[in-house]
């Protein structure tokens, strides 16, 4: 075989190692950085909205 043969062979056994890694990471709900999806429960803050206004003047109470 020819050193570009091996190359070849070499770039398609890595996209499809890549590809299964995605399905896996898809299917366990982990992000390709390692970190795991939470769902989104009754408890999340996404839902809520945000009154926190930086440049409104107002003096925060605490």
């Amino acid at each position: 075989m020819d050193k570009k043969d091996i190359i070849i062979y070499i770039a398609v056994l890595m996209l499809i190692g890549l590809s299964l890694y995605r399905k896996y990471a898809k299917k366990k709900g982990v992000t390709p950085g390692g970190q795991v999806q939470k769902p989104e429960g009754k408890n999340s803050l996404r839902g809520e909205p945000d009154d926190y206004e930086p440049y409104s003047g107002r003096k925060d109470q605490a």
